[in-house]
Parts: structure tokens; C-alpha cells; sequence
């Protein structure tokens, strides 16, 4: 099942919290949700973000958490990102509770790459052979495009 950005955001800033994660910034955050986009799909053959990752200078970004979160500039991500119901509620979005892979998979992202700060996880992506490295800044990084390269 694909969730919205917001809802993996939140579901990241709650499992960093619990794990007391303290420099979660929005550019870190941007990048392990983009490592769980792309293991995922590596994984399961499908999407976990139905939204799209566009080629930034410093990586992958997905534009609206970008404009949700750019007040934070580099400091920690500190409460959940809110967004306005039908009935003009603020709502936190996050992914079922009761999806296990999906949280599961969540949970190994952050052992393997929650440790690393924003620059590191930066450098990851711009490696040679990158979904980022094979295209040009602003363009939208496919499905096909992360099946084709490393990370």
C-alpha cells in the first residue's frame, strides 16, 4: 500500500523520536525517506510514497515536504508535520498501525542509515550511478530511474 509523503514523514519523525534521533532535520529526513522509497521498491516491487522525488542540488527531495519543513532550516524536525482535514481539523497523518512490512521496513532504514547525519546521507546519493547523478537538476526521478541505479 502506498501512503502520502506526509504520512511516511510523520511516521519517520515518530520512529526517530522513539529511538531519540536528535538531528533529524529536514534534509536528513528527505533522505531516508528517499532510501525507503528506494529499498522498498528494490524490495517489494512497489511503492511505499505515492509522490515523486525531483533531483535537487543536495539530493533527492520530495517538494512539498520540502515547503512544509524549510522553517526548520537545519535544526531538528521537532513536531509532526499537521494537515488540514475536511472538517478544517489539524490532523497527523501517518501509515496504518497495523501495517507491520511497512513499519518493519521503516525500522531497518533507520538502523541502517538513522546514524548518519544530513551531509552524509547527501553524499550517498550523489554517488556515481545514482537515481540523482542520471538526470538533470529539477527532473522527477522515476520508478524506472531508481530500478535502473543504486541508490
Amino acid at each position: 500500500m502506498a501512503y502520502s509523503a506526509v504520512s511516511v514523514a510523520n511516521s519517520i519523525i515518530k520512529l526517530a523520536n522513539e529511538r531519540g534521533i536528535r538531528d533529524l532535520s529536514p534534509m536528513k529526513l528527505q533522505k531516508l525517506m528517499y532510501f525507503t522509497q528506494f529499498w522498498y521498491l528494490k524490495n517489494f516491487e512497489e511503492l511505499l510514497i505515492n509522490d515523486n522525488f525531483s533531483r535537487w542540488k543536495f539530493g533527492l527531495v520530495i517538494p512539498s515536504i520540502y515547503y512544509e519543513l524549510k522553517n526548520y532550516g537545519s535544526m531538528h524536525i521537532d513536531s509532526y508535520i499537521r494537515q488540514l482535514s475536511k472538517n478544517n481539523e489539524a490532523v497527523v497523518y501517518m501509515m496504518a498501525n497495523d501495517d507491520s512490512r511497512a513499519w518493519g521496513f521503516l525500522d531497518l532504514i533507520l538502523d541502517k542509515f538513522g546514524y548518519l547525519d544530513a551531509i552524509e546521507l547527501s553524499a550517498i546519493t550523489h554517488l556515481d550511478n545514482s537515481s540523482w547523478s542520471k538526470g538533470e537538476q529539477g527532473t522527477v526521478i522515476t520508478k524506472e530511474d531508481m530500478l535502473a541505479c543504486f541508490i
